[in-house]
């Protein structure tokens, strides 16, 4: 008859021990996972905005790679900037995504195709320019594909014009973004 009471007792407190142990172990790696992405945040490498341009650094961390070349001026950018921000803060640690103003700066567009602002420039991890997969050929966005005049190989992808949050996750998935 003890026997019973005390299981009565000690088997519910067995389960709320259990369920708060995994409410806490749950809160802590959010926690942990919040302040890996504040500490990524404030890494230079992780940084939106550019006011120079290194593309060996920036694919140095091996991770799908976004140029957007626009300006703080032009109507469009400003109509984009909410998603390439949001994309930005979304995937950071898992892609990096820069932003160049070349209308202050000129010379950071230099080299790359920009007929119009915003425009978009994509390479995976290994630093191999970004051929957009079947889904997204059929998705509606469109991508200029550059070659090397004298080999023939594939040599950049390009987007031209705003892109919104979703476009933004489609591409990356397509790119290979890992999912945390």
């Amino acid at each position: 008859m003890k026997s019973k009471k005390l299981l009565r007792i000690v088997v519910p407190l067995l389960i709320l021990a259990v369920i708060g142990g995994i409410y806490l172990f749950k809160q802590d790696q959010q926690a942990r996972k919040a302040a890996a992405q504040l500490q990524l945040a404030g890494d230079a490498a992780f940084v939106l905005e550019e006011t120079t341009f290194d593309l060996a650094a920036y694919q140095a961390h091996q991770l799908p790679l976004i140029l957007d070349f626009g300006a703080e001026d032009c109507v469009p950018c400003q109509q984009m900037r909410p998603a390439l921000e949001a994309a930005h803060e979304d995937t950071l640690g898992r892609a990096v995504i820069k932003f160049f103003d070349v209308w202050k700066r000129p010379e950071l567009g230099a080299g790359y195709p920009l007929r119009v602002v915003p425009t978009q420039v994509f390479f995976l991890g290994d630093g191999s320019p970004w051929v957009p997969g079947e889904q997204l050929a059929q998705s509606g966005l469109n991508f200029s594909l550059y070659e090397h005049r004298d080999s023939g190989e594939h040599a950049l992808t390009v987007h031209e014009g705003i892109l919104d949050e979703e476009d933004f996750r489609l591409i990356l998935a397509d790119m290979g973004m890992r999912h945390d």
